[in-house]
């Protein structure tokens, strides 16, 4: 092994010290942010899985009527219903893979 020499310090520079590391107040101690969203994400999945086979229909219904109302007045400049519709499909693909996809942890389900 190499043996490690240590220069002198020069009187010019400041002695290095060391960061005081930061400490949580007493108050955040039990605050745990992960497992409180983790809950909330949880309770938000269970709620809509529950009522998914009605909820389904429902938005895939109002997806169709968009779909048609988006055709139906295509050529007007002053109706933006393409944006509508993309919001409407959008929420019905996220829910659709959020029920599908999502899995919580643990055995509760």
């Amino acid at each position: 092994m190499a043996s490690i020499i240590k220069f002198p310090r020069s009187l010019d520079s400041p002695v290095p010290r060391a960061a005081r590391p930061w400490l949580a107040p007493k108050y955040l101690e039990g605050i745990r942010g992960k497992a409180i969203f983790s809950g909330l994400v949880e309770g938000i999945w269970v709620a809509i899985v529950l009522v998914w086979p009605v909820l389904k229909w429902v938005l895939s219904i109002d997806v169709f009527f968009q779909l048609f109302r988006m055709i139906y007045q295509w050529g007007r400049a002053d109706v933006h219903d393409v944006w509508t519709f993309t919001l409407h499909f959008a929420v019905l693909t996220s829910l659709t893979c959020f029920v599908s996809l999502y899995q919580p942890k643990g055995n509760k389900f």
